[in-house]
């Protein structure tokens, strides 16, 4: 197999993201309706009319062009820009797994006139990173949750595992010959944690390369949106081994999940609107009434469907969204303190 050594943030701060991008085409996905039910069930705050932008807001992304993060933002800014009556506009900065865009944000003016889109990545990142040049919660506020999607755990064909159970089978036959390549590591961290199993991880700038390596029999795992890597199982480039949600998906009901090898496993992606820290309350109230008014509408519902963006999140309470960062910074933490993963 071919590896390569472990990159940190400093030797490679192009490193992106790999949790969501290249956003494709399927029937609409129930990404994780029941995770977003029940958050805390308080209503969030009407849109106020007393504060209005006076110039263009910057939406910044994290991430590369074309992704579901991109996607989202662009969705959202669109519709924004019409409510509030200034331009929106979408800026990618992405690298260092979703960090660089998160600085960026973290260090703009807090008067509503820079906001940003981040996802699980940048709550595992608090706990995967031992320094940062931003704390997620002393250094950001929650706007508004956008939404969830599935991840799918894929091989290259090549593998002679079948199912989870065979590659845990075979991983603990084969200490440290199955390799896991991607972006980021805590799908993977996850799996080697729970079920005792020693997997290399090979660290890449983002999934596309990660696709490329895999398809040519370089690496053997990786985990990412399904969007992306449904297109290469269709055509029996990639084989698809179960998805990461706690149940089984409704538009692939024979595909197991991880969780049925290895209980209680659970990962999908949410989606959030954040601003820097000291934003008035007035400001992001009005910014959250419009993005969870804009989130119901039934054309933006079902495009975000096609990408597998289930949108059940963008309608939790105020404290859904800060629930989340750090529900996924503890579990993460706990991961990290078991295998001592961090990442600079």
């Amino acid at each position: 197999m071919h590896h390569r050594k472990h990159l940190t943030w400093r030797a490679a701060p192009a490193r992106l993201a790999a949790l969501a991008i290249l956003a494709a085409t399927l029937a609409g996905l129930p990404a994780g309706a029941a995770r977003a039910a029940g958050t805390d069930g308080a209503p969030s705050p009407a849109p106020s009319p007393g504060w209005k932008p006076t110039r263009p807001i910057v939406f910044i992304v994290p991430f590369p062009p074309a992704g579901i993060n991109d996607v989202l933002a662009r969705t959202v800014a669109q519709r924004l820009s019409t409510a509030l009556g200034q331009p929106v506009v979408v800026e990618n900065r992405p690298g260092a797994s979703g960090n660089i865009g998160a600085e960026v944000l973290s260090r703009a003016t807090p008067d509503g006139h820079t906001i940003g889109i981040l996802n699980s990545i940048h709550g595992v990142n608090a706990a995967f990173y031992r320094k940062l040049p931003y704390d997620i919660t002393r250094d950001l506020v929650p706007v508004a949750p956008l939404g969830e999607s599935p991840l799918v755990l894929v091989t290259n064909p090549r593998t002679p595992y079948q199912s989870v159970a065979e590659l845990i089978a075979y991983a603990k036959a084969n200490p440290g010959k199955v390799n896991y390549g991607g972006p980021t590591s805590y799908p993977l961290e996850m799996i080697k944690t729970m079920a005792g199993v020693d997997i290399t991880n090979v660290p890449y700038k983002g999934s596309g390369p990660t696709i490329n390596d895999m398809i040519a029999g370089h690496i053997d795992l990786a985990t990412g949106p399904l969007l992306e890597y449904m297109p290469h199982v269709k055509t029996g480039k990639l084989r698809l081994l179960a998805v990461g949600t706690a149940n089984r998906l409704k538009a692939l009901p024979a595909v197991p999940t991880v969780a049925e090898s290895i209980p209680g496993y659970d990962i999908t992606v949410w989606y959030g609107v954040f601003a820097p820290k000291g934003t008035p309350a007035p400001i992001v109230e009005r910014l959250r009434g419009e993005i969870r008014s804009l989130m119901k509408d039934a054309e933006i519902r079902d495009k975000l469907a096609v990408l597998s963006v289930d949108t059940a999140f963008s309608q939790a309470g105020a404290n859904a969204l800060p629930n989340r960062v750090a529900s996924e910074t503890e579990r993460a933490k706990r991961i990290v303190a078991r295998t001592g993963g961090y990442l600079n």
